[in-house]
């Protein structure tokens, strides 16, 4: 018999073990409860609903799939560099879990650390004219984009980001 889980912890802790094995989407809190050995109404007490609960998950996974991600970069990579290095990190750490953790999950994956690390990055690279930032191209609003895209590409299976890559390239780098 499973022994009871009814720490705000432990409930997490097995939310995230349904949600890596089955896949985020098929997490639900009927399911969670009958794998903690509660009643429903417990899980309530942690969780009032579905989207609070899949946002904790979401939460947890990516902060643990985002805890090194500072480590891969080096100064003399670039911005560019990074990107590539960043993008096969997160296609290998993400390549034994079900698509759906960069499905659907908008607003939910914990980007505050991520973007300031990219600016960061853009900002250290001398290859990059300072005057191409405007009013419509802010670091920013390009971190974000270059983001977002990284998270399409992954969810495409997309092995590689080396086109993505290229375009990147022509728009910063004067050749």
């Amino acid at each position: 018999m499973n022994k009871r889980v009814t720490t705000a912890d432990k409930i997490l802790e097995q939310a995230l073990l349904i949600a890596k094995k089955e896949g985020i989407d098929k997490l639900s809190i009927r399911k969670l409860a009958l794998a903690c050995g509660i009643a429903i109404g417990s899980v309530y007490n942690y969780y009032p609903n579905k989207e609070t609960l899949v946002t904790a998950v979401a939460e947890a996974f990516w902060n643990h799939i985002f805890a090194d991600q500072e480590k891969l970069y080096h100064s003399q990579m670039g911005f560019t560099g990074f990107l590539e290095q960043y993008y096969n990190y997160l296609y290998a750490k993400l390549s034994p879990y079900d698509r759906s953790w960069v499905r659907d999950l908008e607003g939910k994956i914990p980007m505050d650390e991520t973007m300031k690390l990219f600016q960061k990055i853009l900002k250290e690279d001398i290859r990059i004219n300072p005057s191409i930032w405007n009013m419509e191209f802010q670091p920013e609003d390009f971190c974000q984009y270059v983001f977002k895209n990284i998270l399409a590409l992954l969810q495409s299976g997309e092995r590689n980001c080396r086109f993505f890559i290229y375009l990147l390239d022509n728009l910063l780098y004067e050749k």
